[in-house]
């Protein structure tokens, strides 16, 4: 079963977190001496070395100029009275959070470790009001939202004091020469709303906006006008001109998220509820709308609505933006994918109030008030979890509580970042708790997954621990146009692991579904993507046929072999047919490579063109229909199947190609012939009747009319009978091979073997003409 393993690192040299000291993966700062009672702490000495041997600090230093244990007091006091309303990861060993009284704080890391921690009080005072209710950092500007004011704040930074070289690994504090604070009302009133803030990408456009169900809404001492009541404003941001409003709307829901889109920067995301209250109504729905930024105005270009079970209280968008997650208030989640347009139902035991989607996009931690913590897979499967410890026992819910004593619930989850700021690498996940403390998960990611919490690395590690439909649920949920290498070893890698294992219902629908990331998938493909892994994947859908056909799959080969059009597919399942005594079948594909072939004279094709062939209308897109007519009966090409949406996928249509319809009457007539003519033949060896039979249903294919009409036929059916005669060549020289090793008098019955066989062929020419014209009754 495949788990994470990790270790939580508490920011905090408090006694009263009650961290045990034979709890080998929860770690803490204490202070210098003995503990004060020494019967509590039985293992206090074997924690210190077991800690020390892996470099991890007991007691933090407190030398100049860091001074990290007075500096780590100052900041567990500040959290005990202040909330983090923000927290922004510089880089991989840096982390900035902002408090709800302005204070800045710098967390500078080595892994886990504190290495300093510097606290910036510039901004008390200095800004309109007392209480930040919502921030945005970044390296040139602050951005702040106050709970008493109406006012938007931007304090521009001077670049000379981020990150300059002289400063070393030391955090500068913000100088108050250096920072340039601008405001701007965002309403003609002022009432204390819990606003918040965001920023676009290239930080010119500023957002502020707030629930439409805040209390007070309904007290005005004046008549308000419709800007009044706008609850979503649009801001200029400029270092020489400062914030400008540029307009307002009123948003048709109750917004849950609002946020600008990372790929497209001038177009804002919003996710909105019904307006009023929703926790005793059984339904509920929410909206997915998309917003444009166009001549200094709001347009909604789309909505999307989707329906919900219970009311939603927490969402959190895919690194990717494809999918848009909705944590429900009756401990449930909803998985919201925008190119299928459908969604994923998960249960969660937990409440999920906090959701925080891993850079990387592979995985999503969901956190409860009371600190309990899940982990999901990008397909919403679970992801069981647990701390390093002597006997390891992973479980779908990590319980901090069972670790830790803490008064308040859990309050932020925050990714961390790589080096270079990109999402490979991340493997600390940083906690923040109502009054405090902070502090860290360390995920240990082990060597084969090279320390990477990706897609790819997920998917291999569900693989190992065989839990394939699982694997296939991170498949389907990546993008071939963001990361086609890695769909593609994911492809391969699935379809590698399932044809080595024996055949059955599963494991061939789990093969169309692999198949099926590639020829039906659930957003059309651009044409690069097609030429470039059109070939490779070709060939894995070839080894699925001859899997189907060594496990005597003929009516899904056969469908295969339809969407492939390649004419030595349909001759491998001829051959194959007629052994098994099949012959309906075996003729069936036996006029359709003719027809491929003839088409591809006729084009100057290569009638082996289903190597690169994409599958469009095939049987990928229909393998629920498929598997749920498997049950019932055989299936047939050209049979159109419908969706769940409503739409019918039928097969193109073929030019100038004759359609081949075989019923379940003529399986019937067959066979009864079939067992007639096997009961006429039993005179003979086994190794005679084996080689007469192959030669007869080989010989009466061949010898029944051209299904395909075509002035140049003459010179098509010669061509086809070289072709025939080579591959009957090929097959028959092993059996000859193997006969002279067997019996020294082969060539005498070989020739008896050939006039019996030459008999044998008009008389069941006859049967077989006898069956056609029972077809036409």
């Amino acid at each position: 079963m495949a788990f994470c393993l990790a270790e939580l690192h508490l920011w905090s040299t408090k006694s009263s977190l009650q961290v045990k000291d034979t709890d080998i993966g929860t770690y803490q700062y204490y202070d210098k001496g003995e503990p004060v009672n020494p019967l509590e702490h039985h293992y206090y000495n074997e924690k210190l070395h077991f800690c020390e041997a892996r470099g991890y600090s007991w007691t933090p230093r407190n030398r100049r100029p860091e001074k990290l244990r007075d500096s780590l007091k100052e900041l567990e006091e500040l959290l005990q009275t202040n909330t983090c309303v923000h927290t922004r990861w510089k880089k991989k060993h840096c982390c900035q959070v902002m408090l709800s009284s302005g204070v800045l704080v710098t967390l500078t890391l080595n892994g886990p470790q504190l290495e300093q921690v510097c606290v910036d009080r510039t901004l008390v005072g200095r800004l309109p009001a007392n209480t930040v209710t919502d921030a945005v950092l970044s390296d040139r500007m602050i951005l702040l939202s106050f709970l008493e004011q109406s006012q938007v704040a931007a304090v521009y930074l001077n670049q000379k004091n981020q990150d300059s070289p002289e400063t070393g690994r030391r955090t500068d504090k913000l100088s108050p020469s250096d920072i340039k604070v601008v405001c701007v009302d965002v309403s003609g009133w002022g009432r204390r709303l819990h606003r918040r803030v965001g920023l676009n990408r290239l930080q010119d456009v500023a957002l502020c906006w707030w629930n439409l169900d805040e209390p007070g809404e309904e007290l005005w001492p004046w008549t308000p006008i419709n800007t009044h009541r706008n609850n979503l404003v649009l801001l200029r941001c400029s270092p020489t001109e400062g914030l400008k409003v540029l307009s307002s709307v009123r948003t048709e829901g109750n917004p849950l998220d609002c946020r600008f889109s990372l790929l497209q920067p001038y177009q804002l995301l919003t996710v909105e509820l019904p307006a009023g209250p929703q926790e005793f109504k059984e339904g509920s729905w929410a909206d997915a709308c998309v917003y444009e930024c166009a001549r200094e105005r709001l347009h909604r270009l789309s909505i999307t609505r989707i329906p919900l079970s219970s009311h939603p209280v927490s969402c959190s968008r895919h690194p990717y933006e494809t999918t848009l997650l909705l944590g429900l208030s009756d401990s449930s989640l909803v998985l919201y994918d925008q190119r299928r347009g459908v969604s994923l139902l998960a249960s969660c035991p937990v409440p999920p109030t906090l959701l925080a989607w891993h850079p990387a996009g592979a995985m999503v931690m969901v956190g409860a008030g009371q600190g309990e913590l899940m982990c999901f897979d990008v397909g919403l499967a679970p992801v069981s979890m647990a701390l390093v410890a002597e006997e390891v026992a992973s479980a779908a819910t990590l319980r901090l509580a069972q670790h830790l004593r803490c008064g308040g619930g859990l309050e932020g989850l925050h990714w961390g970042t790589s080096l270079e700021g990109g999402p490979e690498g991340t493997d600390i996940l940083m906690l923040a708790f109502h009054g405090g403390p902070l502090a860290a998960l360390r995920f240990r990611l082990g060597a084969l997954t090279g320390g990477q919490m990706g897609p790819g690395e997920l998917l291999q590690q569900r693989l190992r621990c065989g839990q394939v439909r699982e694997a296939l649920g991170i498949l389907e949920a990546m993008d071939w146009s963001i990361m086609g290498d890695k769909c593609y070893r994911g492809l391969s890698s699935v379809t590698n692991h399932l044809l080595r294992l024996e055949l059955n219902a599963e494991r061939e629908a789990q093969l169309e579904a692999a198949l099926g990331v590639f020829y039906a998938p659930p957003a059309p493909l651009s044409n690069m993507v097609i030429l470039e892994y059109r070939e490779p994947i070709s060939k894995y859908a070839r080894r699925f046929f001859h899997h189907l056909l060594r496990h005597q799959r003929f009516e899904k080969a056969f469908l295969l072999a339809v969407d492939l059009k390649a004419s030595d597919l349909f001759m491998d399942l001829h051959y194959v047919a007629s052994d098994k005594g099949e012959l309906v079948l075996a003729d069936v594909a036996k006029r359709k490579a003719n027809e491929i072939e003839a088409q591809a004279v006729a084009g100057n094709e290569d009638p082996r063109r289903g190597r690169n062939v994409v599958l469009r209308g095939s049987s990928f897109t229909d393998r629920q229909t498929d598997r749920n007519q498997s049950a019932t009966g055989s299936s047939y090409p050209g049979t159109p199947t419908t969706h769940a949406d409503g739409r019918a996928n039928q097969r193109r249509p073929q030019a100038e190609s004759i359609c081949v319809t075989v019923s379940p009457d003529v399986f019937r007539t067959l066979r009864q012939t079939d067992t007639n003519h096997n009961h006429s033949c039993k005179n003979g060896p086994a190794w005679f009747q084996f080689i007469s039979w192959t030669s007869v249903n080989k010989m009466s294919t061949v010898s029944s009319p051209p299904t395909f009409r075509h002035p140049h036929w003459i010179r098509q059916k010669a061509k086809r009978s070289t072709v025939d005669n080579r591959r009957r060549g090929a097959i028959d020289r092993p059996i000859e091979q193997s006969m002279k090793a067997l019996d020294p008098q082969f060539r005498l019955k070989q020739q008896l073997s050939h006039t019996h066989t030459h008999t044998h062929t008009h008389t069941h020419t006859h049967t077989h003409t006898h069956t056609h014209t029972h077809r036409f009754k």
